[in-house]
This record gives structure tokens, C-alpha cells and sequence, in this order.
């Protein structure tokens, strides 16, 4: 695979600390200075979906539904909430020793991972990060009711699969409704058994959800649902559980949380500018592309959403014809291949075109065209000025600005050089188009600005 050479990580580095000044490390050490950059080139892949990659992804016999997060993906999820927390040790003038706090009484261990896992959590449910399938789940038969597991964020997929034992009905799945509608449509078909078509969320307690009657046969739902991620247990570094290029979201929203304490870690300023790149960040990742295109043995495929394919034809996973694969999207990096191979089948071989994670070794050349390095050491330059605070931060603004416009260039020239550059970044998101979580966004479309950095 063809590679950039001409400029080395040490380079990259040294050219940061030659802008800040600070040649010989003393206030800025390589170590950090890499922290910044590492967060440079991650926001750039994340604001122009720069890095595309393609990754052989093999449906084996008896396969379902499948995460890509896997080892050896280019979105495989590394991440840890220790490289976190080092990189809010640095921006806080704190001793970087990740889980392990030998800091000043302003700030704590506790205080900043729990931000950080509260602000994690968040992103999970607002995007759809970690969408789940969860089998095996009986169907209740003298009952509406079923009851969750408390990892469950979001349910976005119920189906119904009968016992063939003892039922001839082949399985499907339900749409949504709430009470008002199954209420005014049958009087007693909550206690009628028959075969349920809906099922119910809005009005329900907690972690259960109904269906608009009781089954008429034993059975199991085969569900699709946003599920938490692991909680952080330091000194033991976790997975952070977000997609890597976007992990420094969740960063700003605990820092904003910590700067926002009083009385000794207050600081008006920082905090609203962390509040603003969390909020601009989070909007932004409901919308984040991730899939682009897809072939299966060699030749082009649909990547229609479970939400199109269960309108279209019911138990796709079962009767969707062989010779007409599909990739069917049930989340982001999840996905399912149409018709499910069967166990006694044969492997099928499939390509993902996707948005890798940025690459960001320190010991190979740096993976980016020429003309961003600028742009990239001037977002490192503004991210390393954090820990200044103050008007001294507040000056480096522009450099933000000067990041910014570069990245908003190369999304107009690339869309100047294909046709249909919008549809492609759209593929993995297909889900939203039938199947929307949310009527209006609740993240504020335009961010307060920041007291002097007009």
C-alpha cells in the first residue's frame, strides 16, 4: 500500500515544539507534545473522513449479525480511559500518571473519571455507538411485558420468532407504536392473545417494553439495542467503548464538568470553550460517516438498513434470495449479511470501504498530505496553549479557526471531485432515514461563543 515518507513522527513533533517554543521540552515534553498531535490528526479524520480503508470482513456459516469492532480493523476501538485521563492530567497541569492521581487537591481520580464515563455514556446513547443484538430472550405468553437487562440504552429492533414446535408462523419483525395508538385500535387486545405487530417503549417503566397483545405461541425476540459499555475500574485501564477519531468528545464534556467545580478547579473560560467543542462534537457524531461502499465476492452490493429491509420483505434473514446479497446496516459498525449464511453454507467474502482511524504511530512517517501538516500544528499549537488559561489560551482561537477552515476546504474539494461524495458518507447512517431516534436534535445549534474569542 502506497505511503507518505516525507515527514516523520519526531519531525511532526519537533516543528510543535518549535511553535511553542519550548525546543528543549521544559514545558512541553515530546511525550505531551504527541498527546496533542495524536488529537490533531483524529479530528481532522473525524471532520473530513480522510483516512478511508478497506477491510476484508468474512461471513462464516451460522453467522448473524457482527460487530466490526474486532482486532485488526481499521475501526477496531483502542482507546483506553487511562490515555484520557493522561491527556486531562496534561491540559490540567497534573502529574500524567493516567488512573494513578499524585496531583494537586484542585481535581481528583474520581471526580475526572466519572465525568468521563458520564459523558461517555451519553454519546453512546445520543449516537448509537454500541448497537447490540440480544437473542434468546423468551416471548412472554400471558403477558405484554418484557423486562431488559440495565445495560440496555435504547431499543431499536424487536423481532418475533415463534417456536416452529409449535407454531407454523414464520418469524417477523414489529414496528413501533406507543398506547395511544394500540388503545384506539383494539379495545381488548392487550389481554387477547394473538400475534403481535407492535411493540411499545414510550409509556413503559424503565427497561421493559410491551406488545400490542399477548403471543398466541411461545417463542423469543431477537432484538437490536444500544447497549452501555463497560464502566471504568482505575487503577485497571478500559476501552473507552467510543470509535477512536471521536474519543476527545467525551474528553471535552468531562473536562468542561471538572472546570465547572468549585471552588478550586472553577475557571469560567475553559470550562464554556469545553462545553462548546463537546456539544459541537456531539452533533456532529450523530451524523459521522463510517461505511462507504460494500462488495461481496468481488462485485457491488446495497447497504439498506435493517429498518428498509424489514419493510420490504419480512424475515430477510431467512428468504432473501441468495443470488442477491446484501449488507444490511443494523448500527454503527454492526451489520449483517442478507440472506444470513446458514450453518452447512459456504463463507461469503465481503470488502467494507470505511473510515479508518486516523493513523498515529510514532514510529513511521506520518500519514498526511502535505498541505495539512500547517493545519494540524496549529490544532496541536491551540490544544497545547490549554493549560495556559486565560487571555494567553483565548489568543490561540484562530488557530482553532485556521484547523477548521482547512478541514471545511477539503470537504468542498472533495465533493468537487466525485459525484456523489454526500450519498457515499451516508451509507452507514441509512438506519436514521426510516428510523429516526430523535425529532430535532436536543444539542443547541449554535454553541455560546466564548467571551473574547469572537
Amino acid at each position: 500500500m502506497a505511503s507518505y515518507s516525507y515527514i516523520s513522527w519526531a519531525q511532526l513533533e519537533a516543528a510543535l515544539l518549535q511553535r511553542l517554543q519550548d525546543t528543549s521540552g521544559v514545558y512541553t515534553t515530546t511525550a505531551e507534545a504527541a498527546v496533542y498531535l495524536t488529537e490533531a490528526l483524529r479530528v481532522l479524520n473525524a471532520q473530513t473522513a480522510w483516512q478511508p480503508a478497506e477491510f476484508s470482513f468474512p461471513f462464516n456459516p451460522g453467522d448473524t449479525w457482527k460487530s466490526i469492532n474486532v482486532s485488526g480493523s481499521p475501526r477496531q476501538r483502542t482507546v483506553t480511559d487511562a490515555q484520557v485521563q493522561t491527556q486531562m492530567e496534561y491540559m490540567l497541569l497534573e502529574p500524567p500518571n493516567g488512573l494513578v492521581w499524585t496531583g494537586t487537591n484542585q481535581f481528583n481520580i474520581t471526580n475526572l473519571e466519572q465525568a468521563l464515563q458520564y459523558r461517555r455514556d451519553e454519546l453512546l446513547q445520543m449516537t448509537g455507538a454500541n448497537v447490540t443484538n440480544i437473542t434468546n430472550i423468551n416471548s412472554p405468553l400471558n403477558s405484554t411485558r418484557t423486562i431488559l437487562t440495565d445495560s440496555t440504552l435504547d431499543l431499536r429492533r424487536v423481532r418475533w420468532i415463534p417456536d416452529s414446535s409449535v407454531s407454523t408462523q414464520t418469524p417477523y419483525a414489529l414496528g413501533k407504536s406507543d398506547v395511544v395508538a394500540t388503545d384506539a385500535y383494539g379495545y381488548s387486545a392487550g389481554v387477547t392473545p394473538g400475534s403481535p405487530d407492535t411493540f411499545l417503549i414510550t409509556a413503559n417503566p424503565p427497561l421493559t417494553f410491551d406488545v400490542n397483545c399477548p403471543p398466541n405461541a411461545p417463542g423469543e425476540w431477537d432484538m437490536l439495542a444500544i447497549y452501555a459499555e463497560n464502566a471504568f475500574s482505575p487503577p485497571t485501564a478500559t476501552v473507552l467503548g467510543l470509535p477512536d477519531d471521536w474519543c476527545w468528545v467525551a474528553m471535552y464534556g468531562a473536562l468542561a464538568d471538572a472546570l465547572a467545580n468549585s471552588p478550586e478547579a472553577r475557571d469560567a473560560i475553559r470550562e464554556k470553550y469545553c462545553r462548546m467543542r463537546y456539544e459541537r462534537g456531539m452533533k456532529a457524531m450523530m451524523a459521522l460517516p463510517w461505511l462507504l461502499d460494500a462488495t461481496i465476492n468481488g462485485l457491488p452490493v446495497d447497504t439498506p438498513s435493517f429498518k428498509a429491509m424489514d419493510a420490504f420483505a419480512q424475515n430477510w434473514e431467512q428468504t432473501w434470495p441468495v443470488g442477491d446479497p446484501q449488507i444490511v446496516v443494523g448500527g454503527m459498525d454492526f451489520i449483517a449479511l442478507a440472506p444470513f449464511v446458514l450453518t452447512g453454507g459456504v463463507a461469503v467474502s465481503s470488502v467494507l470501504k470505511v473510515v479508518g482511524n486516523a493513523p498515529v504511530s510514532q514510529s513511521a512517517s506520518v500519514q498526511l498530505s502535505r498541505e495539512g501538516i500547517d493545519a494540524v500544528l496549529a490544532y496541536a499549537q491551540h490544544i497545547a496553549s490549554f493549560k495556559m488559561g486565560g487571555a494567553d489560551f483565548l489568543a490561540t482561537m484562530p488557530l482553532l479557526k485556521q484547523f477548521e477552515d482547512y478541514c471545511a476546504m477539503q470537504n468542498r474539494r472533495y465533493a468537487a471531485l466525485g459525484i456523489f461524495r454526500a450519498d457515499m458518507l451516508e451509507e452507514g447512517n441509512k438506519v436514521e432515514e426510516l428510523d429516526r431516534r430523535f425529532e430535532k436534535s436536543v444539542v443547541q445549534e449554535k454553541p455560546v461563543p466564548i467571551k473574547g474569542a469572537e
